[in-house]
């Protein structure tokens, strides 16, 4: 195998094609296709309250590392609180989600093998500048874009829904403060 060039390894996230996606804004640093489906590394910045319902990875260990923020994790049945300096461990096959709690959050997401950026690009929006997305800057994806992920996803295998309840449903839309439960809560 050719070794690769250092200028190939050393990877500034201002300089990678960004995507906006659920509220927050995704660069992938190491993508599925760098790795050769191996792993995937993606920094992510999301606004307060956001962050995804119960989900599942069938086939991916997923490590996020918190850089800024206060996060609400549910693991299983569980709730805690990460900040930053928090490394949290995903196993394949546990129901997980989270809800961004301080104004913003920023994470380094690690997924083995890798997938989850294929989603972010397929489902996202190119962003046309820094930060986080400006109102009505994400479109929602077409039936056409949805189809396209669903294969990709069938092939990749990468997530579904538990359809668990979602014990951070009422924090994400500011209704509700919620519970937090387990070591940290």
């Amino acid at each position: 195998m050719p070794v690769p060039s250092v200028s190939d390894l050393i990877v500034r996230a201002d300089r990678v094609r960004s995507v906006w996606a659920w509220g927050g804004r995704w660069s992938p640093l190491v993508s599925s296709d760098d790795s050769g489906g191996g792993y995937s590394v993606l920094e992510q910045t999301m606004p307060e309250q956001a962050g995804p319902p119960p989900h599942v990875h069938e086939h991916n260990d997923e490590v996020f590392y918190i850089l800024d923020g206060e996060v609400r994790l549910q693991i299983g049945d569980e709730t805690a609180v990460g900040t930053a300096g928090d490394l949290v461990r995903i196993p394949r096959g546990v129901p997980h989600g989270f809800a961004v709690k301080s104004r913003t959050a920023r994470f380094l997401n690690l997924y083995v093998p890798g997938a989850l950026d294929v989603v972010i690009s397929m489902l996202g929006t190119p962003a046309t500048g820094d930060g986080l997305p400006p109102e009505g800057s994400q479109q929602p994806p077409d039936a056409e874009r949805i189809a396209a992920l669903g294969t990709r996803l069938e092939e990749l295998a990468a997530q579904r829904w538990t359809g668990q309840p979602d014990l951070l449903a009422g924090f994400r839309t500011g209704s509700d403060e919620g519970t937090v439960s387990g070591p940290t809560g």
